[in-house]
C-alpha cells in the first residue's frame, strides 16, 4: 500500500504546519527557558544547543543507562525508534538501525568526530571505548546528512568521552556471569599543569551460550584534554581486539563460521570561542582489521591439508566447500584491512539574530583484502606478493561540506542548509534541509525538518563474492528524502525534576535503496538497489529524570511507543535489510534510588516485526525484559566502592535477532568496582 496524498501532504510542509501554530500557541515569552540537567546536547547539527529547542527529535540517554553494559549497544536496545540487531551478544557484533533505516544508514560521532566503517557497516559499533568511559551519549532519530555527511542517512549517534575529570583517582572493576562471562577492567585518571588524562584497559571473556560462541575482547584507550586561554584541545587513541566464534553469523549454509576482528583510532580536536566566532577542528585516522573464517580453522575445527584443502573431524567428517573430487570453491579466510583518515573544520560567526556556519569534512576510504577490491595494476614497492594475502584494494575520496544560516527571535528559531557530498568514485550531491522550531510560551515548543540524505556503498556491497552472497561494482548510491513534525512539552514538576513528553511523526521516500536479497528459487543473496520506497511513522515518549533524595523515588523513567511502516513489502524476493524492521516497539526503563546504598532498574521492551530476519517463539511480539540491583559503600570516602547484579532477558526468551543466529536466554552478571581517590 503506498502513502495517501493526504498522510504525504500532512508531513511534507513542514513550515507551514509551524508557521500554523502561532495561531493557537501561548505566545507568554515573559519566562526563561528552563536550563535541564541534559540540556546540552550535541544536535542534529552538531553545535551545542538547549534540548528543549532541539528541531529534531532526539533522546539523551542517563549514565546509569549505560554503564553496567558489556557495550553501549546493549543501552540503546531500549531507546525509541532504534533496532539492535545482534549476531554476537555482549557486543561482539551488532547492527544498529534507526527508524527503519539499514545498520549502513547510521552515523556515528565520537568528540566531534564522524567515524566511517568503508569495509562493512557491520563493523562500525567496534566502538574501542568501554561504556565506563564515555560521558554523554545521544540518538538523533532522523536523517542528518547535510552535517554529518555520507551515511547520516536515517539518524545519528553522538557520543562523548568523559576524560576530564579534576581529580587524581583510579578504579578497578570485576565482572562474573552466566556462560563463564569474566571481565576485568582498570582505569586511572591524572592530572598533570592544566592537562587531564584517563587511561583504561579491559579483557572480557565467555565461552558462549551456545557451540562456537566463544568470544574474547580485549580494550586499550588513552584520552586528554589541554585547556589554555580560549583554546581547547582533546585527544583519543584506543584500540580494541575481538575474537570470537561466529555460529550462523553470515550463512546457515555454513555453520561453523569464525572471526577476528581489531580496531584502532587515534584523533584530536580543538575548538575556539572568540567574540561573536567560534572555530573548531579536528583530524582522525581509524584502522579495522578483520579476518573471517566461513569454516572455522584449528584443532577440533577444520585444518588445511598438504593438497590445499580444510578438513573437519567432527561429528560427521566434513571438508569445505567440497563439491566434485579436486575441486574446491574455498581457499580460506576472508581478510580485509580498512583505513580512513579524515579532517573537518567549522567556522561559525554570531551576531544578534543570526548564526552563519560553514563546515566541511574531508576523507579518504581505503580498503586491502584478499576478497574485496580489484588488482594493483603494478606491484606496490616494498611488498613482496607471494607473502602479502591482501592481493586487491581500492580507494576513494570523499568530502562533505555545508553552509547554513540559523535566525532566532523570542518565539522562532530557522535554519536553512546547503549541503554538498563529492566522491571520487560516484560524483556529487546536492542535500538541503531546513528547520524551525516554534516556542510555544516557556515549556512548549513544535519543530518540523526536512531534507535530503545520501550513502555511498561499502566495498562489501561492490565487491564480496563468496559462501553464497555476491556483491555489484555497478550498485548506485541511495538517497533519502525525508522529513518529520514533533511537539515537544518540557516542564520541572519540582526544582530537582524535569518532565519531557515529545510525539513526533516522520516520513522518508528512499531511491535507490541497497539491500542484500535472496530471489524466489535461488540460493545466493545479491547486492541490488530497491526502487523508490516509502517508510512513514511516529513515536511518542515521556521522559523523567529526578535528583535522589534521602527517601526512595523514582530518578529516571522514560516510556515509549514507536511504529512504521512501508508501502512495499517483498514480492518475489527475500529482503535481507531494508524490508526487515521493526513495525511497532514499546520501551520501558525505571530506576528507583535514594534513601538506602541501593537503587533498581527495570527495563523493557517488546518488538513487532516486519521482515524475516528475527525469529522468536511468539511470532507477533518479542518481549524482551531486565533487572538490576545497584549497591555502594563508602560512598564520598577516600577508598570507596559499588556493585551491581544485572539480569537480562528476564523471562527466557529464545529468539534471533539476524536470521539463525540464537541470542543468550536468561542471563545474570554480577559487578564489583573499587575507586580511590586522592
Amino acid at each position: 500500500m503506498r502513502l495517501n496524498k493526504e498522510k504525504r501532504a500532512l508531513l511534507l510542509p513542514a513550515l507551514a504546519l509551524a508557521w500554523a501554530a502561532q495561531a493557537w500557541g501561548n505566545t507568554d515569552t515573559t519566562q526563561v527557558v528552563v536550563a535541564l540537567n541534559e540540556a546540552a546536547v550535541i544536535g542534529v547539527d552538531f553545535q551545542t544547543e538547549s534540548l528543549t529547542d532541539a528541531p529534531k527529535s532526539l533522546t539523551v540517554l542517563q549514565p546509569a543507562e549505560w554503564q553496567s553494559s558489556t557495550s553501549i549497544t546493549e543501552a540503546l536496545e531500549f531507546i525509541p525508534g532504534v533496532d539492535v540487531q545482534s549476531r554476537g551478544a555482549w557486543g561482539v557484533q551488532t547492527d544498529i538501525s534507526i527508524r527503519g533505516g539499514s545498520f549502513e544508514q547510521v552515523a556515528l560521532r565520537v568528540d566531534g568526530m564522524r567515524w566511517s566503517a568503508p569495509h562493512t557497516g557491520h563493523h562500525l559499533m567496534n566502538i574501542p571505548i568501554d561504556p565506563e568511559d564515555l560521558g554523554h551519549v545521544e540518538v538523533v532519530k532522523s536523517g542528518a546528512g547535510p552535517w554529518a555527511g555520507v551515511g547520516a542517512f536515517s539518524g545519528a549517534i553522538n557520543m562523548k568521552t568523559n576524560t576530564g575529570s579534576s581529580a587524581n583517582r583510579a578504579t578497578f572493576t570485576a565482572e562474573l556471569g552466566s556462560f563463564d562471562w569474566q571481565r576485568v577492567r582498570a582505569h586511572v585518571d591524572w592530572n598533570t599543569g592544566n592537562i587531564s588524562h584517563g587511561l583504561s584497559i579491559s579483557r572480557a571473556s565467555t565461552s558462549g551460550h551456545i557451540s562456537n560462541a566463544d568470544a574474547t575482547i580485549q580494550r586499550l584507550m588513552y584520552g586528554w584534554i589541554w585547556s589554555t586561554g580560549a583554546h581547547r584541545f582533546k585527544g583519543l587513541v584506543a584500540g580494541e581486539t575481538k575474537a570470537f566464534g561466529a555460529q550462523n553469523f553470515y550463512s546457515s549454509k555454513y555453520p561453523d563460521q569464525y572471526e577476528e576482528t581489531g580496531a584502532a583510532v587515534a584523533q584530536i580536536t580543538w575548538n575556539m570561542d572568540r567574540s561573536k566566532w567560534r572555530f573548531s577542528g579536528g583530524a582522525q585516522g581509524r584502522f579495522h582489521q578483520d579476518r573471517f573464517e566461513l569454516f572455522r580453522e584449528g584443532a577440533g575445527w577444520y585444518e588445511s591439508t598438504d593438497d590445499g584443502f580444510y578438513v573437519a573431524q567432527l561429528a560427521t567428517p566434513d571438508t569445505a566447500g567440497w563439491y566434485a573430487p579436486g575441486l574446491s570453491w574455498y581457499a580460506g579466510a576472508n581478510q580485509h584491512r580498512s583505513m580512513g583518515a579524515a579532517a573537518n573544520a567549522l567556522a561559525q560567526w554570531k551576531s544578534g539574530n543570526w548564526t552563519l556556519s560553514a563546515a566541511a569534512d574531508a576523507r579518504t576510504e581505503t580498503i586491502r583484502s584478499n576478497r574485496l577490491g580489484k588488482a594493483p595494476e603494478a606491484p606496490i614497492e616494498g611488498e613482496d606478493s607471494d607473502d602479502d594475502p591482501y592481493t586487491l584494494g581500492d580507494t576513494r575520496q570523499n568530502l562533505d561540506a555545508y553552509a547554513s544560516a540559523k535566525w532566532s527571535t523570542v518565539n522562532w528559531l530557522a535554519t536553512a542548509t546547503a549541503g554538498f557530498n563529492s566522491n571520487s568514485r560516484f560524483g556529487n550531491s546536492f542535500l538541503p534541509a531546513a528547520q524551525v522550531v516554534r516556542k510555544l510560551g516557556t515549556h512548549a515548543r513544535l519543530f518540523a525538518s526536512a531534507g535530503r540524505s545520501v550513502r555511498h556503498p561499502s566495498f562489501t556491497d561492490l565487491y564480496y563474492d563468496v559462501g553464497g552472497a555476491v556483491g555489484s561494482d555497478s550498485l548506485l548510491s541511495e538517497y533519502a528524502n525525508q522529513a518529520e513534525v514533533g511537539f515537544r512539552m518540557v516542564m520541572r514538576p519540582t526544582d530537582a525534576s524535569n518532565l519531557i513528553v515529545e510525539s513526533t511523526r516522520f516520513y522518508r521516500e528512499g531511491t535507490n535503496l541497497i539491500d542484500w536479497i535472496l530471489y524466489d528459487g535461488s540460493d545466493v543473496f545479491q547486492a541490488a538497489n530497491l526502487s523508490e520506497i516509502e517508510f512513514e511513522g511516529g513515536d511518542l515518549s515521556v521522559q523523567y529524570t529526578a535528583a535522589s533524595s534521602n527517601a526512595p523515588r523514582i530518578t529516571m523513567a522514560r516510556l515509549s511507543a514507536t511504529w512504521m511502516d512501508a508501502d512495499r513489502a517483498s514480492a518475489g524476493f527475500t529482503s535481507n535489510y531494508v524490508l526487515d524492521f521493526v513495525r511497532t516497539k514499546y520501551d520501558a526503563v525505571v530506576r528507583l534510588e535514594g534513601g538506602s546504598p541501593l537503587a533498581f532498574t527495570v527495563r523493557g521492551s517488546m518488538q513487532e516485526r516486519n521482515g524475516v530476519a528475527m525469529q522468536w517463539e511468539d511470532a507477533k511480539l518479542l518481549q524482551l525484559w531486565g533487572a538490576e540491583v545497584a549497591f555502594k559503600g563508602n560512598d564520598g570516602a577516600r577508598l570507596a566502592w559499588r556493585g551491581n547484579v544485572r539480569l537480562d532477558n528476564l523471562f527466557d526468551v529464545q529468539y534471533a535477532d539476524r536470521g539463525s543466529v540464537l541470542q543468550p536466554g536468561r542471563m545474570v552478571r554480577f559487578g564489583l568496582t573499587f575507586e580511590w581517590t586522592e
